[in-house]
């Protein structure tokens, strides 16, 4: 009987063992499950960083200029640029408000000379701007691809011929000093300081800022202020637009004819190229300071004399060609696009790919296939199609008349 006890306690105590050893581990898992749960809520976020890609929003032009890629305090993205031509010879240097432009169109014009088609998204503060000379029809047929307002004293009979019907095809607005037969400006004066120091008549015409934007405003119900719908902006920009595999580009020396010359050095601490021409800095008469630009653009393209009385010459801007971007120090060989005269230009590396902008100015310079580009002392390739022509500068550089 006392061993059949014994036996029963015996049992008693190992199943009362079992029984703890069961209880505790009951309590286990649940430990776990806390553990379990906290990788489960960590899972999405790693979901979620995996989707960013996919989530990521096309560029919003808002509060960017959308002619540099920099951020404005306002919103401007919409503003019909303002497009002025400006006087380029040595006589008439230097040129004022013109370092405040966004992109900058440099174009040969008889005699071998050039004139400068300055952008300006927003020309708020910017002050006198000039001197102001006359424009010809391919500086027509850039202002109508930027959407612009042309701001000009004068053309050549071709370049009135292309304003006309260009305002009834895509709604060009131009402010003439001339009035001839386009839309009357008042908002031109001659610089009383040049006159009285010898500055011959036609480098006096000036502007300001605040005299186009009056006019304008005084105008809103006939000038369209704001870009049609469906223009579209197709540059884009990023902080670092360095070519890739492109090679060293110091100092670039485009030549536009036997008289003029563009010379772009760049300067490392300020991130851009330095813009000369004659021999000097290209200056801002109002500040003194020399014109840089972040983004240096060559189109290489067929121009030739028409021998007509004044020796004016063709610029052809549609169709595609070669040429080259330079931007940080380096430059590469691209090919230009442009379908249309109301279309903007698209550049392409060589690999095909298209060629981001560097946030900042561009300076655009139109020369003649056979025109010398050099890049650290040495001549690059000219394109195939490029022919020896007369060089314009054989011409007589005259007044070069406003009509």
């Amino acid at each position: 009987m006392k061993k059949l006890l014994s036996l029963l306690l015996a049992l008693a105590m190992v199943l009362a063992l079992a029984s703890c050893a069961t209880a505790q581990a009951e309590e286990e898992p649940e430990e776990s499950a806390e553990v379990s749960v906290v990788e489960v809520e960590a899972e999405p976020v790693v979901e979620e960083d995996e989707s960013e890609p996919e989530e990521e929003l096309p560029f919003d032009w808002s509060y960017i200029n959308p002619l540099t890629g920099e951020t404005t305090e306002e919103d401007i993205s919409n503003n019909r640029p303002i497009a002025i031509m400006l006087n380029n010879i040595k006589q008439a240097l230097p040129q004022y408000g013109n370092s405040q432009a966004d992109v900058y169109y440099e174009v040969p014009e008889e005699g071998g000379i050039t004139r400068i088609m300055a952008l300006y998204q927003d020309v708020t503060d910017v002050g006198a701007i000039g001197s102001i000379r006359s424009t010809r029809p391919y500086y027509v047929r850039l202002a109508v691809a930027a959407d612009s307002i042309l701001v000009h004293a004068g053309g050549s009979t071709a370049a009135y011929n292309v304003i006309k019907d260009y305002m009834y095809k895509y709604g060009l607005v131009d402010l003439d000093y001339l009035s001839k037969g386009t839309r009357t400006a008042d908002i031109f004066y001659r610089d009383s300081g040049r006159l009285a120091s010898g500055y011959a008549s036609e480098h006096t015409l000036f502007t300001t800022s605040d005299n186009i934007q009056t006019y304008l405003e005084e105008h809103s119900d006939e000038i369209r202020l704001e870009h049609k719908d469906d223009y579209e902006y197709v540059h884009y920009f990023t902080e670092d637009a360095t070519p890739v595999s492109g090679d060293t580009a110091e100092t670039i020396d485009v030549s536009f004819s036997g008289y003029k010359g563009t010379t772009f050095t760049y300067d490392s601490e300020a991130g851009n190229y330095k813009v000369s021409e004659f021999g000097s800095a290209y200056v801002d008469g109002t500040t003194g300071s020399q014109v840089g630009v972040e983004n240096v653009v060559v189109i290489q393209t067929k121009i030739e004399a028409l021998n007509d009385a004044k020796n004016h010459v063709a610029v052809y801007l549609t169709g595609t060609g070669s040429g080259y971007f330079a931007c940080n120090g380096k430059y590469e060989k691209i090919t230009w696009v442009k379908e249309k005269a109301k279309y903007t230009y698209q550049f392409y590396d060589e690999d095909g790919n298209v060629v981001d902008l560097g946030v900042g100015k561009t300076y655009v310079c139109i020369v003649g296939t056979e025109r010398d580009i050099t890049v650290d002392g040495v001549v690059l390739e000219k394109p195939e199609d490029a022919e020896e022509t007369e060089d314009l500068a054989n011409f007589e550089v005259t007044d070069d008349d406003e009509d």
